[in-house]
């Protein structure tokens, strides 16, 4: 991959990323949202401006690397404990001073940014609640920015200070070839209802092909239940669950798949694994839910269908599909590369603002003390 080589004419910045601290930054397994932050802080740190990531304890070094511990559901005290040692990192943060604040952990966490009116940009990358935007826009002093990760994540809250950046992978580092080696139906996600793995193993059965799962049981409530009713029993002849795999191994599984099967139950803001697959020339067989209209066109770069039988269908038009095709949708529309420039984009126009409303208050301050002489 050849390096970023940064425009002198260009102001490099100083770029405090704020995630949450239950993940590091990259995953070492399962984990979306951290691996969007590692790709931004590499992105960022490439081009030469000064990242500081506030992440969990084990997350890479991109510049600077400052670490507070996970409140998670713990009694009171120790979330009060996270809480304030969060506080004293965010003022030494204030007085170290950063152009701007990229941040997608708990909103309250960020209260001493926004009082102090530090240009933020905030990435919703769950669903979307409204007392986080509430208290985001009730709070900050300074340009703020709302990111969401799809048009259909932020369909309720129209608002000037939205903007849309899809997730990314790194189609550069992910080889594609146009011949399929094996031939599987892969699944690839945690083991949920609302990820449709028992779904997966339902459309595979129906066409009689192999389906290979990776993906890890779920901790929440009822992942391990739902695992043993509606998968384990399912586990042998045709249908192979591989467990959770690294990146690396994630790639060469999904350029061997004949196709990839995203049956999800819910409105997912923007799957990661859409991009991979299609990185790899993979197409997608997935549900008109949430995102995936928006990741996948039609009967171009794989299918959307109502239901199970819909899905089974599709699988067997996969071969009308071209997986180059796939590959050039990934690096024309997801690619990191566009990611990282739309955040510096957005970063660049909140500064912008900052310092035409310092602009503008210096003149008013210069006009009033005019006036009174």
């Amino acid at each position: 991959m050849t390096d970023y080589i940064p425009n002198p004419a260009s102001r490099l910045l100083r770029i405090l990323v704020i995630a949450d601290s239950k993940i590091t930054v990259p995953p070492h397994g399962y984990g979306g949202a951290e691996r969007i932050f590692a790709h931004l802080c590499e992105g960022f740190a490439r081009r030469g401006h000064a990242v500081t990531l506030m992440a969990a304890e084990g997350s890479t070094n991109y510049g600077r690397l400052v670490t507070y511990p996970w409140a998670g559901q713990s009694a009171t005290a120790w979330r009060g404990y996270c809480k304030f040692n969060f506080a004293v990192r965010s003022l030494r943060e204030l007085l170290a001073g950063h152009d701007v604040v990229l941040a997608g952990c708990r909103t309250d966490y960020l209260i001493p940014f926004l009082l102090a009116g530090t240009p933020l940009i905030y990435r919703f990358g769950n669903p979307i609640d409204r007392s986080d935007v509430d208290r985001l826009q009730n709070t900050a002093k300074g340009p703020l920015s709302l990111v969401s990760v799809s048009d259909h994540q932020r369909a309720a809250f129209p608002s000037r200070r939205w903007t849309t950046i899809h997730n990314s992978t790194a189609t550069q580092r992910v080889a594609f070839s146009e011949e399929i080696t094996e031939g599987y139906l892969a699944f690839v996600g945690r083991l949920t209802a609302n990820k449709g793995a028992d779904i997966a193993i339902r459309v595979a059965k129906q066409t009689g092909l192999p389906l290979k799962i990776a993906g890890n049981i779920s901790d929440e409530p009822g992942g391990r239940e739902f695992f043993e009713r509606e998968i384990r029993p399912h586990i042998g002849g045709n249908i192979e669950w591989i467990g959770e795999i690294a990146d690396k191994q994630k790639f060469e599984f999904l350029a061997a798949a004949r196709g990839m099967l995203a049956p999800i139950q819910w409105d997912e803001p923007c799957a990661n694994v859409v991009m991979e697959s299609l990185a790899c020339g993979t197409p997608v067989i997935t549900t008109r839910r949430g995102c995936m209209p928006e990741l996948i066109r039609d009967g171009v770069t794989g299918f959307l269908a109502h239901d199970e039988d819909e899905m089974a269908c599709a699988v067997t038009r996969i071969p009308e599909l071209s997986r180059s095709t796939c590959r050039k949708e990934a690096e024309n529309r997801f690619s990191t590369e566009q990611m990282v420039e739309a955040y510096l984009d957005t970063a660049c126009a909140l500064i912008a603002k900052k310092q035409m409303s310092s602009r503008k208050a210096e003149l008013l301050a210069v006009s009033t003390q005019l006036f009174r002489k």
